[in-house]
């Protein structure tokens, strides 16, 4: 949004900031009692009264109108609207303008690590408009330099939760209309700070960096992000795309529309072609970019094995027209392909199936008509799965499936059908989270002291979330009746929890989580960090799942392809190091399929188990 809009909406929002009986941004016509740290340097807030110019708002802070000019990028022709908010240099000392030491209208409230001023007014009960007034040249979202707050006494236990959120909300309105640096955002129920992070910032490290390391978050706090780490979705795709031609420029070759050839080896070529639907609409996919990415470090290793490959991309925009007109050129229906990855939709893989030559289903779960035992499919096989969930229920163990509003019906289905004759408990919760006592009992009567297995069912972000903190408050508070050895607890969940965003994590490792997926990487380990670390360096960014499975499919069939003989034989017996999971293949209804899960353990001790 250009500021010359930007600025005509605040103006409208100033006039409504407060309400009625709001104060803290009156008309001013005399000089602001409010002093606000924006973009690393004080401010008076200033709004706009009736008929001011600009070399009036001058006058009454002792500064040229160029120095109000300069500071919100206006002229000094420029005439100012009844309302504006501006912000005008404070060259005083703050300590000059907050309350001294000694004041006994106030108390120093001490700043403790990681607080914010949001923090501040929760814990006082008060407004957080008194304490932006008295103390001067605060940054809201940042108070990790100062030492102390001051905290009007008669102003203490007045003001509600809800209001200070309100409250909130304006500063972040307000402060998003004048810094010229920073973005401002509203914390959001279920958000954490790496959520944010990725959302607003170029990571969690930088948002909390950026906030002065908060400890925790809460609704309804204001945080911030510089501009210079925003930068929108599709620029950055785009971007990706540009770095993707420039790579190792003598060694790249374009050998037509839509595809890429790496140079040829002085050793016999294997020749692959990567069949991606880069684009959707015109719209760059980054999960795509990402995943030619790690095919591309797939092939510098192969390369630095001394073999020679020739990767060629296609861009099939999940369109099973452009896969058939892909499969009819010259180049690949006349046999230069040797192996194909992708496409990645069932719809789209029906052209492929005709060609007789290796093809790998890197993200495809399913094909209902579609037979060749050519087709390699990576998503493992459902008997599989339920075979290795099966291993998680001893005679002993006291099951307990949990029930929401809305309900993994695969997954209930599966494990109902583990389960079988094994007795079990059942909780059932409504819309409003509570114990349907109807039709079920509450976990209190249901655990025991010995293995308790929690099955959460819930089928979204939120109502994971809830369920997780409820067994979680229950165990801690059933604690004293067992001394200091925690409750036996386990639970079991979906692969979907890893990919919540706002989700707290540290219920999963409290919690004794598992889960089965078909693709898991392990950061701590040592391929996946080298790994990590020649990605970010490539491309700039942290690598995804979509990354490693490429790798490891380029890495898997183009090793086993080398050494010759029978594929499926070479593949099971293969001891190429991948970053996800091993795979097995066996024929399933007429095509390859993997049947290899990984079970995900999140222990208790903060490591992550993959079985």
């Amino acid at each position: 949004m250009n500021r010359g809009i930007r600025s005509i909406l605040f103006t409208a929002l100033a006039t409504l900031l407060w309400g009625v009986g709001g104060t803290l941004w009156a008309q001013e016509q005399v000089r602001s009692e409010v002093v606000l740290c924006i973009d690393s340097y004080n401010y008076y807030i200033h709004t706009v009264g009736a008929q001011q110019g600009i070399d009036d708002v001058a006058a009454i802070y002792g500064l040229s109108s160029g120095e109000v000019c300069q500071a919100n990028q206006i002229a000094p022709t420029d005439s100012l609207v009844e309302g504006r908010v501006l912000r005008v240099p404070c060259y005083e000392r703050t300590t000059k303008l907050a309350p001294r030491r000694g004041d006994k209208r106030f108390e120093r409230y001490a700043v403790g690590r990681g607080e914010s001023l949001f923090d501040v007014a929760v814990a006082n009960a008060i407004s957080l408009d008194t304490l932006v007034v008295d103390n001067s040249g605060v940054d809201i979202t940042d108070i990790s330099a100062k030492r102390t707050i001051n905290v009007r006494k008669s102003a203490k236990g007045l003001t509600q939760l809800p209001e200070i959120e309100r409250s909130s909300r304006r500063f972040a309105e307000l402060l998003n209309g004048l810094s010229m640096v920073y973005e401002y955002f509203v914390v959001e129920a279920g958000q954490t700070l790496y959520s944010l992070g990725v959302k607003h910032c170029s990571g969690v490290d930088v948002l909390a960096e950026e906030n002065g390391f908060p400890e925790v978050i809460h609704a309804g706090q204001v945080l911030k992000c510089a501009h210079a780490h925003v930068e929108p979705l599709a620029e950055v795709l785009v971007s990706e795309i540009d770095q993707l031609l420039a790579i190792e420029p003598d060694s790249v070759d374009v050998a037509g529309e839509g595809e890429m050839v790496l140079r040829e080896f002085d050793d016999q070529v294997l020749t692959v072609a990567m069949m991606l639907p880069l684009t959707n609409h015109g719209k760059v996919r980054g999960n795509f970019v990402e995943f030619y990415q790690g095919a591309l470090l797939a092939a510098e290793d192969i390369k630095a094995e001394g073999r020679s490959m020739d990767l060629r991309l296609f861009d099939v925009a999940h369109n099973p027209q452009q896969v058939a007109d892909i499969i009819a050129q010259d180049s690949v229906a006349g046999g230069e392909i040797d192996l194909f990855v992708g496409p990645v939709y069932e719809e789209d893989v029906a052209a492929v199936a005709s060609v007789e030559r290796p093809v790998v289903l890197p993200l495809t779960s399913k094909l209902d008509s579609i037979k060749g035992r050519h087709l390699y499919r990576l998503a493992p096989t459902a008997a599989s799965r339920a075979d290795k969930l099966a291993g998680l229920i001893a005679p002993t163990t006291n099951v307990i499936m949990v029930y929401t509003s809305k309900v993994d019906q695969d997954m209930e289905r599966e494990m109902l059908d583990i389960i079988g004759d094994h007795p079990y408990g059942k909780v059932i919760y409504n819309e409003a989270f509570e114990v349907d006592s109807l039709q079920s009992r509450p976990i209190e009567e249901l655990m025991t002291v010995d293995d308790n297995l929690f099955v959460v069912l819930a089928d979204n972000e939120i109502e994971t979330d809830r369920s997780l903190a409820i067994i979680s408050s229950i165990m801690n508070s059933r604690q004293p009746k067992y001394g200091t050895n925690r409750v036996p607890v386990r639970v079991v969940g979906s692969a979907e929890w890893a990919r919540y965003r706002n989700m707290d994590k540290n219920l999963l490792f409290k919690l004794d989580v598992s889960f089965l997926t078909n693709y898991h990487a392990d950061r701590g380990n040592e391929a996946v960090k080298a790994f990590d670390r020649r990605f970010i360096a490539a491309f700039g960014r942290q690598p995804s799942t979509f990354a490693y499975r490429a790798y490891d499919a380029v890495r898997l069939f183009a090793t086993a392809m080398f050494a010759g003989g029978d594929l499926t034989t070479e593949l099971n017996g293969s001891v190429t190091p991948l970053l996800q999971v091993p795979y097995s293949f066996t024929e399933e209804e007429g095509i390859m399929v993997n049947d290899s899960w990984a079970l995900v353990n999140y222990r208790p001790n903060y490591t992550i188990e993959v079985k």
